[in-house]
């Protein structure tokens, strides 16, 4: 089927006439087959991936103008000791906005366990929250360039992207998170029964293209995630740049990634899994491609259209609407490949960051007292179903339905390599299998000059209780240093656990000593690895209902980490945020740190020492209540026990 697709895409829009016939957005919300239409004259097709997109240039340069009213506002909320904010801001508006500061925040991999937790992380630090603004913490949202996610990251940056930047209050209360998608055997207003999702498939595969289990995944999540009727059917990624607070850059710049199946990757029954330096493609509203490796970019909207060196095979079949924003999600979700080879290996391959810990090994740590170990298998089981429906609608068998398909921008280029990404078709899998389940490699590149990211972890890698040891972050900056890209050197998992820093944030780069380039050029970096500070928040990445009591807990645990248990656990937490956020800039407008800040960074930066003790269990207790134990807690709490 992979083989016939040019051909069937010019066959079939020869036969309906539905390009240039049909309104593409009429025909987007009847039907989740792509629509053809006649491509556009004089049209840059790729461009090299050297500096920013004009597009996405033009929305930085406004979007700049909207930060430095916003930072202004939130320093001087911060009453800092010794620093002129007025002169600071001035300068940083001068030579057209070239200095202020480039800031982003990334939600890591991990299902609903990091699209929950990473997006209560964001509500702290929104000026709309009045109680992160008595902590400190709020405006801080607002002064962000760039949001990105990866797998389960991906939903609530495409979600609060789509929905014009709600408040995350406003946001949740749309997902009605109570309801267990996966198990949906009627429609609904916000589920479907499988019947219905393989109605809306049938009509993308009866229209020539390849369908797959990212499909599948994608339209059962977007009754969650997306806006708009039937699923947000109509939605597009290039959808962002028509929201109202986008055009107005009054909301930071979504990425989101993925990576690439090589055919030289490794193989186990019968499937592949991609390897550490495989390519990560960077996806945005206004195009689609990879920074290493293709660098090349191809525009979003026109994504799909089957392509040969550099230009359309057919001028009057171009495609729109395969950006669909759930086959995005359900692309960057879809890691079924390593699921599947878990299940058949009984859990000894394939472990990356959404890895079983019970079927690793955490049944050895077994106890009498209830634990809160990861309450899901890989969900190859629940899965299994839809494998055999695949093959009953399409025929088709496992090893073409476990990968995302795309249709590739850059087939026949022969500059590109390997040669398998000159070939018509890519296959995409969620990005977090490379091992880089934090998604900072798109803000990292020197184009987009990020000084401060903070980066949100929720992968759940430290067995068995499955919280966060830096792992992914680590794989960042191995990745970039390799790639000679400016990135902070980052310490071993055992130093995370040792220094506590899979339970406290802490800062990576302060010293440009300790980055990649030993230059300012690296920004630095804030990490947040989910931890208990009035929750037990390490449930289950496939976990597809959430209470609303359990939802609140979540996102009250999140701001409590942000904010640092409101000030009691540090109160001097929200001024060293802010010395950090703008610590890159200050040089570059002839100021320095205050006193003040020095302090702050001698106490939160990593000092580039090693602490590489003899791993050890990580099994903290509640932060804010550290004498009351799981058992204890989970009396009065609504969360599932393992």
């Amino acid at each position: 089927m992979l083989l016939l697709y040019s051909a069937l895409i010019i066959v079939w829009a020869c036969k309906t006439g539905t390009y240039a016939k049909t309104s593409v957005s009429k025909a987007l919300s009847s039907s989740y087959a792509p629509v053809y239409v006649e491509c556009p004259s004089e049209f840059q097709w790729l461009r090299p991936a050297i500096g920013l997109n004009p597009k996405e240039a033009n929305w930085v340069a406004g979007r700049k103008s909207v930060v430095v009213d916003a930072l202004s506002t939130y320093l001087r909320q911060l009453e800092l000791e010794d620093f002129a904010v007025s002169e600071y801001i001035t300068a940083i508006k001068e030579n057209d906005y070239a200095h202020v500061p480039i800031m982003g925040y990334s939600i890591s991999g991990g299902g609903w366990a990091s699209a929950f937790t990473g997006i209560g992380g964001m509500r702290a630090l929104d000026s709309r929250l009045d109680a992160a603004n008595e902590q400190k913490t709020g405006g801080l949202l607002q002064c962000l360039t760039y949001m990105a996610g990866i797998s389960g990251g991906s939903w609530p940056i495409m979600s609060i992207a789509l929905n014009d930047f709600p408040t995350v209050d406003e946001l949740v209360q749309s997902w009605h998170v109570d309801i267990n998608r996966e198990n949906a055997t009627t429609d609904t207003k916000y589920a479907a029964s499988p019947t219905t999702l393989f109605e809306e498939l049938a009509t993308k595969a009866k229209a020539g293209f390849n369908v797959s289990i990212a499909d599948y995944l994608g339209r059962a999540l977007a009754y969650e995630f997306i806006p708009g009727a039937n699923g947000g059917l109509a939605a597009t990624f290039t959808d962002v740049a028509s929201q109202s607070k986008f055009q107005s850059h009054d909301m930071p710049f979504p990425i989101i990634h993925m990576v690439e199946i090589d055919e030289d990757d490794v193989e186990y029954f019968g499937l592949q899994l991609p390897s550490s330096n495989s390519k990560i493609y960077d996806m945005t509203a206004f195009e689609f491609g990879a920074w290493q490796g293709i660098g090349l970019f191809s525009p979003m909207e026109y994504l799909g259209t089957a392509m040969d060196n550099g230009s359309p095979i057919n001028e009057s079949a171009c495609v729109r609407g395969f950006d669909r924003a759930s086959f995005i999600i359900g692309s960057a979700e879809d890691a079924f490949n390593a699921w599947t080879i878990q299940t058949d290996s009984n859990g000894t391959l394939a472990g990356f960051a959404k890895r079983s810990h019970r079927a690793a090994g955490s049944q050895m740590l077994s106890t009498s007292e209830p634990s809160m170990s990861k309450r899901a298998s890989p969900p190859t089981a629940a899965l299994q179903g839809i494998v055999e429906a695949f093959n009953e609608t399409f025929g088709l068998n496992i090893s073409s339905i476990t990968y995302a398909i795309y249709p590739n921008p850059f087939a026949g280029i022969s500059s590109v390599t390997p040669p398998s990404a000159q070939k018509p078709l890519l296959r995409l899998v969620d990005g977090s299998e490379t091992g880089q389940a934090d998604p900072l490699w798109g803000q990292i590149q020197p184009a987009r000059g990020s000084n401060f990211i903070i980066t949100w972890d929720d992968n759940e890698d430290q067995i068995p209780y499955n919280w966060n040891n830096g792992t992914n972050v680590y794989d960042t900056y191995l990745a970039a240093k390799a790639a000679s890209i400016p990135f902070p050197i980052i310490p071993t998992s055992n130093t995370f656990n040792s220094r506590g820093y899979n339970v406290r944030p802490v800062f990576f780069g302060c010293d440009p000593v300790l980055t990649t380039t030993k230059s300012a050029d690296s920004p630095i970096v804030l990490y947040f690895g989910n931890a208990p500070y009035s929750a037990y928040t390490n449930y289950s990445y496939a976990q597809a209902a959430t209470s609303p009591s359990q939802l609140s807990d979540i996102l009250v645990n999140s701001f409590n980490q942000i904010t640092q248990g409101n000030g009691t656990l540090a109160a001097d937490w929200p001024i060293c945020l802010g010395c950090a956020a703008i610590d890159r800039s200050l040089p570059r407008v002839g100021m320095q740190r205050t006193a003040q800040c020095e302090a702050c960074m001698a106490k939160y930066c990593w000092d580039g020492t090693e602490d590489n003790a003899t791993a050890q269990i990580v099994d903290p207790s509640l932060l804010l209540q550290p004498n009351l134990t799981f058992a204890e807690w989970i009396k009065t709490h609504d969360f599932q026990e393992d």
